[in-house]
């Protein structure tokens, strides 16, 4: 028999751990409803923000610095690539599978150049807070409530971009064709780079966020891309409250099965 306490605690880990996973899947989504690209280098990008955080906490001991490297960093590093990579390929009749092997290409390049420059070892980061709350019966991990608020406040702010901004405007016109967006005299190429970068924030974002838990290795990125993956194909390529939806299911099943699995 399967104690309320223990049900309880379990709906708290999956709740935490969905957004995580949201953030890291709307980032995912949101450059393939604007850009169709299915970006396979987003789990270099979230490895790159991990070590941006990890570098600047070295170099300043402050979360307050190594949040917002990790953010510009990896947009500079997302608007590069679709500048200098993906829009190369986008006059392409089979750009779908060209923008998938060029973006996979690049995570592997990612992963091995930063396995050169820095080693495998794995590093860990101080985590900005380390209380514990017990509420109740229930135990709370400030560190991961810490990273939960910020991930809501990040995906809010997105949908407040894109519902309310005249950028949020030509990016849901281009998500329903871009074509005509560009005769109603959008910037496309603008659009498509600063959607890009907008996305490899994200990811940076959650690289950062989820270091002190993951730690930091060039393989790092592997395993939190599939889960996205994962839950962007369950909640619809491009659909932003479908894949928010899809990771706050998947979180919750995988943390109540862990009462019974």
């Amino acid at each position: 028999m399967v104690s309320v306490n223990l049900l309880v605690q379990q709906l708290v880990n999956g709740l935490f751990f969905g957004g995580q996973l949201a953030l890291l899947a709307v980032a995912l989504t949101l450059i393939y409803g604007v850009g169709r690209v299915l970006n396979f280098a987003h789990g270099g990008v979230f490895m790159l923000g991990g070590y941006a955080g990890l570098f600047a906490i070295e170099y300043t001991g402050s979360w307050a610095v190594a949040i917002p490297a990790a953010v510009g960093v990896t947009f500079l590093l997302g608007v590069g690539i679709e500048t200098a990579l993906v829009r190369r390929l986008r006059d392409r009749t089979e750009f779908d599978l060209a923008s998938i092997i060029a973006t996979l290409g690049l995570w592997i390049v990612l992963e091995n150049g930063m396995r050169l420059l820095v080693g495998s070892s794995q590093q860990s980061i101080e985590p900005m807070v380390s209380d514990v709350w017990i509420v109740g019966s229930t135990v709370v991990n400030v560190q991961r409530l810490v990273i939960f608020v910020i991930s809501v406040a990040a995906i809010g702010g997105l949908f407040v971009l894109i519902q309310y901004t005249r950028f949020g405007l030509g990016l849901r016109a281009a998500a329903e064709d871009d074509q005509v967006t560009r005769l109603m005299g959008v910037n496309m190429p603008r659009m498509y780079a600063l959607t890009f970068g907008l996305s490899t924030a994200l990811a940076g974002l959650a690289g950062v966020l989820l270091a002190p838990i993951f730690s930091v290795y060039p393989a790092v990125g592997n395993r939190p891309f599939l889960l996205a993956f994962i839950v962007v194909i369950i909640g619809g390529l491009g659909s932003v409250r479908g894949t928010l939806i899809a990771a706050l299911f998947i979180a919750l099943v995988r943390s109540l099965s862990l009462i019974w699995l």
